[in-house]
């Protein structure tokens, strides 16, 4: 155990478009922020105890009593099997919970890690307490009593838990308490408190945000990712380093290369500041003092705070059982333990007595046992089972990927149906509709690397916005992670983020955010938040990169349940699709290919606002005796292929997918063109080992066997890494010559 000094001494996620975004941080310019010192060391005195309202030590004490009893059921449960999945409690860890959700308001936010309950109860419960609420006079309220039950079924997989039984015991949602999620992968959640935190900036409202984490996930990369555009874009946001002295079973010492964690702020010109842990009295002041010189610079910040979870990682065994601490060292810390210090504390003031704290027991008790009751019955032979009739049905499970209404919306335009009048570069089209939904939305931003530079980003995606919407136009750090994790807790708090990110294989550095994230968040979260963002991204396939800047990466991103993908080949099509995805209440991918920036195509006059159905696809060219499937760049090869096939005689039709996401995908369209063909090729720049060809083939043959005459056929390039040299690289790509073959072979 490690040495301490003596101590002496709910708001829903969506936008409020009636305040006015503040203006913050130009997108050309960042703020360097001053140095800072190590962490301060924060203690309290005695006085503070005898300062304190007794209503809320008494309340303070009557959560961290209900958090552990709450556990302690879990575990019980969890032995009966009665979970699925494991239950990492919080047992020891009470205080900072307490404590940190007593210096916070309503309208302020808290996220967490996969060992969140005792953080989710103590939030929930505060945001429903009446003010100056005395246990000791008055009962636990119904609404506190329903929140514990509401949190019970969650962990039990039941319908009526916060994320409606998806998220267990580790993703858990509850906005209207102010709880914006919690998530399972170590720090996969710092990033998206601080796009919570910064959009309540840039909306202007007065709310701050709690980003809960472990000493475990202080060195991942995405954490300062995030802590970095916290500083540069001064996001109200509090890193709460719950540093509980083991990651699983590597000790701090192993795993961190400074043994005050909160030094790391320095790095990122933050204050940092460190707070026993075992005090909820003091993590309490820590907390306000930082609310309270919210003006003076006190945000973003770290603070430390030293705890201990008295059970190994997951379950009711402890550490030493494990080998990786020792019973001497657990015994030293449950001396300290949080609940039997606080009593011993407040009982000393005479605040309560033994009957008084019998009473605070027996009401966490009788709570605790009347969620476990809701949630479970007598089965057979008086064996314990879950209460069937909570169990979520199994058609729901379809609910809440991504938002569906857009499908369904409209009404939709096509370039065949629409005056087009207006020549327009297909760069050019990305900037008119991109400024077109900055004018008329302030929720909108846009952010990427180098996006406010060049006159219009590296492809002039954003010509001549940036001086109109200085703000609103934002560089980024090349920190993918940092900025996509950002943008989706910007999402999830009333923002439209569109994020570049500059060549298709730089998706692969923001994995986690874009695929474990992004794309899932929503279906993990129940169906019940909303995440309006939107990815821009670029295949250079062809201009000499090489293979870590050149992949497509549309099987990529269709690998992962959630997304939209849509590949616009024209620019009537990519503002008709764009616009699709910005309305669309999901995450949305649009890939571009750079073979296309410079081209021209017709859109109308005026509007900017029509929109293109997504999930349907087009017929490029139309023909008789084979379908060619294809997408953005290669579907017009595709169609150049048809066109000169023609002159042999050889009738090829050719459909232009744009929605190649497999939800979306237009198999009512191919399925037309197959029963009247009998042949199918598909037809990609994609290497055949990260393409979609092959599941649109098994698809087809599942969907329409009876119409196929033959088998079918995929272009692709070969499964080697793309090469530098310009004629490996032109040899690694497919031909029109080799497009032509393989639509002569089949027709």
């Amino acid at each position: 155990m490690r040495q301490r000094k003596k101590k002496s001494g709910p708001t829903k996620l969506q936008p409020n478009n009636s305040v006015k975004p503040e203006p913050v941080a130009a997108g050309k310019r960042g703020r360097r922020g001053k140095p800072a010192a190590h962490a301060v060391d924060f203690n309290i005195e005695d006085g503070c105890w005898e300062s304190a309202s007794p209503a809320l030590l008494l309340w303070m004490l009557q959560q961290m009593i209900l958090i552990r009893r709450f556990e302690e059921a879990l575990l019980m449960l969890k032995n009966q099997d009665l979970i699925n999945g494991p239950v990492h409690t919080s047992v020891g860890q009470e205080a900072v919970a307490v404590g940190v959700a007593a210096a916070l308001r309503p309208c302020d936010w808290i996220t967490g890690s996969h060992r969140a309950h005792h953080q989710y109860l103590a939030k929930v419960l505060s945001a429903c307490a009446p003010g100056g609420f005395n246990p000791l006079e008055k009962r636990l309220t119904p609404k506190m009593c329903e929140e514990v039950r509401v949190l019970m079924c969650e962990v039990m997989g039941l319908a009526d838990g916060c994320s409606g039984g998806r998220g267990g015991s580790m993703h858990l949602y509850r906005p209207e308490a102010g709880v914006a999620g919690t998530n399972a992968i170590v720090a996969g959640g710092v990033a998206h408190a601080t796009g919570v935190a910064w959009a309540d900036r840039f909306l202007g409202r007065d709310a701050v945000t709690v980003a809960f984490f472990g000493d475990g996930a202080l060195y991942q990369g995405v954490t300062h990712e995030a802590s970095n555009l916290a500083s540069l874009w001064r996001a109200p946001v509090i890193y709460f380093v719950e540093n509980n002295l083991y990651a699983v079973a590597t000790g701090a010492d192993e795993g961190c290369s400074i043994s005050r964690l909160a030094d790391a702020a320095a790095a990122y010109g933050m204050p940092g500041m460190r707070v026993d842990g075992m005090n909820a009295l003091a993590v309490k002041l820590a907390l306000d003092e930082v609310m309270t010189r919210r003006e003076e610079g006190s945000l973003p910040c770290y603070v430390e705070a030293e705890v201990y979870r008295y059970f190994h990682h997951a379950g009711d065994t402890p550490g030493s059982a494990f080998g990786y601490r020792d019973k001497d060292e657990e015994a030293a810390w449950r001396e300290r333990d949080p609940i039997e210090e606080f009593a011993r504390r407040v009982k000393e003031l005479g605040r309560i007595d033994d009957r008084g704290l019998r009473r605070l027991h027996k009401q966490a008790d009788s709570c605790v046992k009347a969620a476990v009751d809701a949630c479970t019955e007598p089965g057979e032979e008086g064996v314990t089972i879950v209460r069937e009739t909570l169990q979520p049905d199994t058609d729901s499970v379809w609910v809440g990927l991504r938002d569906e209404s857009i499908a369904a919306g409209g009404p939709f335009r096509e370039a065949e149906t629409t005056e087009c009048v207006r020549e327009i570069k297909y760069s050019d089209a990305i900037a008119a509709v991109t400024g077109r939904w900055l004018a008329r939305d302030p929720t909108v931003v846009v952010m990427g690397e180098e996006v406010a530079n060049f006159g219009g980003g590296a492809y002039g995606a954003t010509k001549g916005l940036p001086e109109i919407y200085p703000d609103r136009i934002r560089n980024t750090p090349i920190s993918e992670a940092g900025f996509c994790g950002l943008a989706c807790g910007a999402a999830l708090n009333g923002m439209r983020p569109v994020v570049e990110i500059m060549f298709t294989s730089f998706a692969l550095v923001a994995a986690d955010q874009l695929f474990n994230q992004i794309a899932q968040i929503m279906h993990i979260y129940g169906g019940k938040p909303s995440l309006p963002l939107v990815i821009r991204t670029r295949v250079a396939i062809g201009l000499g990169y090489g293979a870590q800047h050149s992949m497509d990466p549309t099987a990529l991103y269709s690998l992962f349940p959630g997304f939209r993908i849509f590949v616009p080949t024209t620019p009537f099509d990519y503002i008709g699709l764009f616009n699709a995805a910005m309305l669309a209440g999901s995450p949305t991918v649009l890939i571009e290919h750079h073979e296309f920036y410079g081209r021209k195509g017709m859109i109308p006059a005026e509007d900017l606002d029509y929109v293109v159905r997504p999930g349907k696809g087009k017929i490029v060219r139309a023909g008789s005796q084979a379908t060619a499937v294809s997408y953005g760049f290669m579907a017009d090869v595709a169609g150049r292929a048809a066109a000169e096939l023609a002159e042999e005689g050889i009738d090829i039709e050719v459909i232009d997918l744009r929605t190649v996401d497999d939800a979306g995908m237009d198999y009512e369209l191919i399925g037309r063109s197959l029963e009247k063909t009998g042949r199918l090729v598909t037809v990609e720049q994609a290497m055949s080992c990260n393409s979609i060809g092959a599941k649109i083939v098994r698809e087809c043959e599942h969907r329409f066997f009876d119409f196929f005459d033959g088998p079918a056929v995929c272009v692709n390039a070969p499964d080697v890494p793309l090469p530098v040299s310009r004629r490996l690289e032109q040899a690694c790509m497919p031909s029109l010559e080799q497009v032509k073959q393989a639509l002569r072979d089949a027709g």
